[in-house]
């Protein structure tokens, strides 16, 4: 298993090979990388109260053969009368396990890929989901976590676990005529310029910066947004009901 993070980022690794820890330039420990037998049951964080799913993690699935999400949630840790929240940042497969950031790797492991944000004492649920919709938009999870998460690979695991070291890359992103695309959620680079030409030459307007097609919804920052980190334009993919269920590309004019 490997992932891909920024130049100048550091990972260290425990005595035993597992887990990673990922830090930034500062210091601060971003995502960890734990695998562990499927008969541990660990306790962790409290129960997640909100899943925010962000795109599939294509480079991984569980042992039924679904891609884990990247997935942006709510806890409110082991004594909700604490009211000790964070939002928590990962690999999840929704639905399925929402104690841990955990997916059941090969028929043997879990694989837990996460990191977390203190909130502070907090206790109303809408105060927190608003706090992890916040952070899921901000600059600092789409441009520098959110594709660290993405690239995650594991393949089927060996008998004994063995870690392969995570590559040091910050190309994430490719160059159109017109824009230069990033945070690409499980689609190719061709891909990303179809759909974003296909959504502003054939989809219906809404709103004032919106242009909407039956299955994706691209948006395009106001001037005040991209001076506050936001990417150019934002698609979305939709539910079958046409709600948005994911950010499928982010793009840049060049």
């Amino acid at each position: 298993m490997s992932f891909r993070y920024p130049t100048g980022w550091t990972v260290t690794e425990s005595e035993e090979g597992s887990p990673w820890s990922l830090f930034d330039q500062e210091g601060q420990r971003i995502l960890t990388l734990l695998s562990s037998p499927l008969e541990t049951n660990s306790g962790g964080m409290g129960p997640l109260i909100s899943m925010t799913p962000l795109g599939p993690i294509v480079g991984a699935t569980d042992n039924g053969g679904t891609a884990p999400q990247a997935v942006v949630g709510v806890s409110l840790g082991h004594d909700p009368r604490a009211g000790n929240a964070a939002v928590t940042y990962g690999a999840a497969v929704p639905g399925t396990d929402t104690w841990n950031f955990r997916f059941s790797w090969g028929n043997h492991y879990w694989l837990s890929f996460l990191g977390s944000r203190e909130l502070g004492p907090k206790d109303q649920l809408n105060e927190l989901t608003a706090d992890a919709e916040q952070f899921a938009a901000s600059a600092e999870f789409r441009n520098q976590i959110l594709p660290i998460i993405q690239s995650l690979t594991a393949s089927e695991p060996p008998t004994s676990i063995a870690t392969q070291a995570p590559e040091a890359n910050t190309n994430g992103s490719c160059m159109g005529a017109k824009y230069t695309y990033q945070n690409l959620a499980g689609i190719t680079c061709d891909e990303a310029k179809s759909i974003l030409q296909t959504v502003l030459d054939t989809g219906t307007a809404w709103g004032a910066r919106s242009h909407v097609t039956d299955g994706f919804d691209c948006y395009e920052s106001s001037y005040g947004e991209r001076i506050e980190g936001s990417p150019h334009m934002m698609c979305w993919a939709l539910t079958g009901e046409g709600a948005r269920d994911y950010i499928v590309l982010e793009a840049n004019y060049r």
